[in-house]
């Protein structure tokens, strides 16, 4: 029997998300913490808040407010990092584009939570309700976009992978997979799509997209009982299950490669846009703070 490659980017992709998902939960705790611990503030009108105690230190122009808006304007600068990285410095000892993507993701869940702490969960002015709209709009449709990333096949590096690469990928994983005693009726997908039944709409397109991902998962869970079932496979589980996972992973990437393409090139554009609309508005709001706010940032009065 020959030697199994186990699937080296599946753990990474795993610690990547993991350290993903720890930053949000930390973030979304700091801002829990902190809203429980201001509620009596938080709560009261915009008209009683002034008497606050608390409003000196809470309120958006506030020592806590301003510093968290501050913070969040930083984190959102240094979130297009990704973007100069991709489209104008390829470079790779600056890291693989999977790492920035982390650090994107990062810092947009970061950076969101600290909105609603410096706007104090109330914005009142116009251009403030239009910036935190914008924002959370471009928050949420961040999340579905980092939802598709992880769907597009790419190499290591984080470059989106052409189709002729992802066959090349799904013909070495199932050659090694028959060569390791795997039977090739095991190998065939259960539920193929037509390609004239293919949906033409966004929505359509997403819906089919997780479709076709619980399908990979029926997939996998199928080849994974039928190898777990075979005397000569059991013992090499461990080092079978995930070249199998990666085989049913891009079977159904290259199913659904076109609808994932065309889907993910039009959320970029819709999520391209709303993110130029909200640093634009997000402009106006920093340029009329620092032009008519009394910022004690800037020698002023909390």
């Amino acid at each position: 029997m020959n030697a199994v490659v186990p699937d080296m980017s599946l753990s990474r992709r795993v610690l990547r998300l993991s350290i993903s998902l720890a930053a949000g939960l930390l973030a979304i705790g700091l801002a829990t913490a902190v809203a429980a611990l201001g509620w009596d503030y938080y709560s009261l009108p915009l008209a009683e808040r002034p008497f606050h105690v608390y409003h000196g230190l809470l309120h958006p122009s506030g020592r806590a407010g301003l510093t968290f808006g501050a913070f969040a304007t930083a984190l959102f600068v240094l979130n297009l990092g990704y973007l100069i990285r991709k489209r104008l410095i390829n470079v790779r000892w600056l890291g693989p584009l999977r790492t920035w993507m982390s650090f994107h993701v990062v810092t947009g869940i970061v950076g969101g939570t600290l909105i609603p702490l410096h706007a104090a969960f109330a914005p009142s002015s116009a251009l403030g309700i239009l910036a935190f709209v914008a924002l959370a709009i471009t928050v949420v449709s961040g999340v579905i976009g980092r939802y598709l990333y992880a769907k597009v096949p790419r190499s290591l590096e984080g470059r989106e992978l052409e189709i002729e690469q992802v066959r090349e990928r799904l013909h070495a994983e199932r050659h090694q997979l028959e060569e390791i005693g795997v039977s090739t009726e095991w190998l065939h997908p259960q539920a193929q799509p037509e390609g004239n039944d293919r949906p033409r709409g966004m929505p359509a397109r997403f819906l089919a997209v997780i479709s076709g991902d619980r399908q990979s998962r029926r997939d996998y869970r199928r080849l994974r009982r039928a190898i777990l079932a075979s005397s000569e496979l059991r013992a090499s589980a461990r080092h079978i299950l995930p070249l199998a996972r990666a085989f049913c992973r891009h079977q159904h990437w290259l199913i659904r490669y076109h609808e994932l393409r065309n889907l993910l090139a039009s959320w970029r554009f819709f999520h391209r846009w709303l993110a130029i609309v909200m640093l634009v508005v997000v402009a106006f709001h920093i340029g009329l703070a620092l032009r008519f706010g009394d910022l004690w940032l800037m020698g002023g009065t909390p």
